[in-house]
């Protein structure tokens, strides 16, 4: 049996339940669940959400505290990612498959290549592109070189020892080191994929057009519309579509991470893009997306609590680098002293 679930904040639920009906549709033997990285909010009627919830502070992340307050909100979404995988391995015992994706992902066509990978295979990635980006736009080849090789957006991971290992090591990773800071390596739970092929068995490297399509593989990556069903490069199903970047709000831009392609350039996906903004804006998305999560707000009145502190030992430390520049100059001038008398 097969679980998918996603990660969002209750700003990102619009998103999260348009995922969950187009997996539904077209995979109606799988589990959805959406992963709740915030505290229910008074003003959202999570009855009328037809999937059930886990929220983030159930599932027994001994370092969570330190974990929200050590990150930002995306950091802290992506952070818990592994926390979820192994809380969902040890709880549904029953379940073979889980696999997670991003939500804002839409999903077109039942899954029939990646059931079939995970027969002989325990841990599934795909890469952002497999060709050359052979221009300088953003986001060019190196920029990737930055944020890793393969979109974290989806992963599938078999029930094994090979997972479980897999998973403790991540874990441990992400517990600290999930920051986005490129100069010392880091974006998120992303980056640190780069290494999985080398470090496990059984990865495999999902190089399917129709797994994944978005931004950063449009360059490779040409829809046509045959019958109401979507083709990639006229021979594979698209499977789903990440629409990583896109504000349903501002409809004309493809996607705010990129400056490669426009929606006018690329005539091919603008009927998926306007049905996209439609599922949206019917599922509630102007609501959600003003609510502010409880985990990032906490965190800011914190970090302004911790800048107010400082301020208040601000004299203090300037009193105290006084005391030692002073102690300094009079040295310096009992130095000069002695060598005026040598």
């Amino acid at each position: 049996m097969n679980l998918v679930f996603t990660i969002c904040s209750n700003n990102y639920l619009a998103q999260a339940i348009s995922l969950g009906a187009s997996l539904l549709k077209h995979n109606p033997g799988y589990i959805f669940k959406i992963c709740l990285v915030d505290r229910k909010n008074e003003l959202i009627q999570y009855d009328q959400i037809p999937y059930e919830l886990v929220e983030v502070e159930k599932i027994g992340i001994s370092s969570f505290d330190d974990m929200f307050r050590r990150y930002n909100i995306t950091e802290f979404n992506t952070a818990v990612k592994p926390f979820y995988f192994q809380y969902f391995f040890n709880k549904l015992l029953t379940i073979t498959n889980i696999i997670y994706l991003d939500p804002d992902i839409l999903v077109y066509s039942p899954f029939t290549e990646l059931d079939k990978v995970l027969e002989e295979n325990e841990i599934v990635i795909t890469p952002h592109f497999t060709t050359p980006i052979n221009d300088d736009k953003f986001q060019a080849e190196n920029d990737f070189l930055n944020s890793g090789l393969y979109n974290l957006g989806f992963l599938a991971l078999k029930r094994s020892i090979e997972s479980d290992s897999f998973l403790e090591w991540w874990a441990a990773r992400l517990t600290k080191k999930a920051y986005i800071n490129f100069a010392k390596g880091m974006f998120t739970d992303q980056l640190w994929i780069n290494f999985a092929p080398l470090f496990f068995e059984k990865v495999h490297i999902f190089r399917h057009p129709g797994y994944n399509m978005a931004y950063w593989n449009l360059h490779e990556r040409v829809l046509n519309n045959s019958d109401s069903t979507y083709i990639v490069n006229k021979k594979f199903p698209l499977v789903f579509f990440h629409f990583s970047g896109y504000d349903p709000l501002i409809p004309q831009i493809l996607s705010k991470y990129q400056n490669r392609f426009s929606l006018n350039q690329r005539t091919d996906i603008q009927s998926l893009f306007e049905n996209y903004s439609y599922v949206l804006i019917r599922n509630n998305f102007k609501s959600f997306s003003r609510i502010q999560c409880y985990f990032e707000k906490t965190k800011q009145e914190d970090d302004k609590q911790t800048l107010k502190n400082n301020i208040r030992k601000i004299p203090l430390l300037k009193r105290a680098i006084r005391k030692i520049i002073l102690k300094i100059i009079s040295i310096l001038n009992i130095e000069m002293d002695y060598s005026k008398m040598a």
